[in-house]
């Protein structure tokens, strides 16, 4: 059994690539050393091509990519130096005479035919290599298949957001909070709207507007730093509305909005809400296509009290 303490072996998945490249290279090393064993002269970096060629041909250079899996660039270099050999074959495709087709000389027919007895015991070779407990080669295929569906950068970019989004918590507003709370929705009011004066009055006295007559406000924190507001506001007769809903500009796409107004949401049924309303304009569109998501439903505007409102909407517990 190989036994090894170095650094990368230790890694884990971290090092897939590394190590996927160090058997590849230790796998193509051995392979020229099989190939010079049967008196055979071949680099295994261009078998690919050959083979692929032996088994289809005439190939358009895309078309030929798309079948090793090569990126395109990669298959023209592998082709230059195998036309230098002499192992390929060109000629202009009759129906687009800009395209290239591309087929096996018989120089590279009668190396196939050399070739063909050694990728038998190669190819036993690498069963015996790879039928253990875990067989490589169906490994590969389902992680090859893995990659197709979902790729490696889109499934870390995924497991990021999931944990930006995990790594948020909706808290209660504390008096310590004001200054984030108060820049926070100034910054969103004053980007696409005049900030009006009941802003400027609600904003600077939260705990009067929202807090005292058994309201709430929650923050979204991440990383102890505020990134996130919703308000709920008292109006008598179990009506609650929503209000100074923001996220943070550089904390956007995390679904941190969605979990502010479900947490609103959650809270204002505890408080004994029978419906909560809000005021928006459809400037805001994503926030109104989340409101509907989350059960609300549009309805006349009742006041004017913000300017910048042109939209109501509620929902009923």
């Amino acid at each position: 059994m190989k036994t090894s303490n170095n650094i990368i072996d230790t890694a884990g998945y971290l090092a897939i690539s590394t190590r996927l490249q160090r058997l590849a290279d230790n796998l193509r090393r051995d392979g020229a050393q099989i190939y010079q064993h049967f008196g055979i002269e071949f680099e295994p970096k261009f078998w690919p091509v050959l083979y692929t060629l032996s088994k289809k041909s005439p190939l358009g250079i895309l078309d030929l990519a798309n079948e090793i899996g090569y990126a395109h660039p990669s298959v023209i270099a592998l082709v230059r130096e195998m036309e230098q050999k002499k192992w390929i074959r060109s000629v202009k495709d009759k129906a687009d005479s800009r395209r290239r087709m591309l087929s096996l000389s018989p120089l590279a027919l009668d190396l196939v035919a050399k070739m063909e007895p050694v990728w038998d015991v190669i190819k036993a070779a690498l069963e015996e290599i790879g039928e253990g407990e875990t067989p490589l080669l169906r490994a590969l295929e389902e992680v090859e298949e893995r990659i197709y569906r979902e790729s490696f950068s889109e499934t870390a970019k995924r497991i990021a957001r999931s944990r930006a989004e995990n790594s948020v918590r909706i808290i209660d507003y504390e008096p310590r909070h004001q200054q984030a709370w108060e820049s926070l929705n100034l910054a969103w009011i004053s980007k696409d709207f005049e900030v009006e004066d009941i802003d400027r009055e609600t904003l600077g006295k939260p705990e009067h507007y929202f807090l005292k007559d058994g309201g709430a406000i929650l923050l979204a924190e991440k990383d102890n730093e505020i990134i996130g507001t919703v308000a709920l506001q008292p109006f008598g007769n179990a009506n609650f509305e929503l209000a100074k809903m923001t996220v943070a500009e550089k904390a956007r796409g995390l679904k941190i909005g969605e979990k502010l107004c479900a947490a609103a949401l959650d809270r204002a049924r505890q408080l004994g809400a029978k419906r909560v309303f809000l005021y928006s304009n459809t400037k805001a569109y994503q926030a109104i296509n989340l409101y509907f998501k989350l059960g609300f439903r549009v309805v006349g505007l009742d006041s004017q009290e913000f300017k910048r409102a042109n939209i109501q909407m509620e929902i009923y517990f």
